[in-house]
């Protein structure tokens, strides 16, 4: 008799912890599901960045504060 009581104990608890990892895994699939749907919208957000900072620039560029090759280096960052 006390056995079938440790025995729906043990299944209960295991039963708990299965529950709680379900629980884990759906969170961590919506959160990565939210974190490529935040990133598409960032890399939409960052391609109209990415032509403004080019401008800054050759503004600075065109201006002589930065010279050739800092220019040069800075458009490759900014490209890559």
């Amino acid at each position: 008799m006390i056995a079938w009581v440790v025995y729906i104990l043990v299944g209960l608890i295991l039963f708990f912890v299965l529950y709680l990892a379900i629980l884990g895994v759906n969170r961590g699939v919506e959160a990565k599901n939210k974190n490529k749907k935040d990133k598409l919208f960032h890399k939409e957000k960052y391609k109209n960045n990415i032509t403004a900072e080019l401008k800054k620039l050759k503004n600075l560029y065109d201006s002589g504060v930065i010279n050739k090759k800092e220019f040069n280096s800075a458009k490759k960052k900014l490209l890559s």
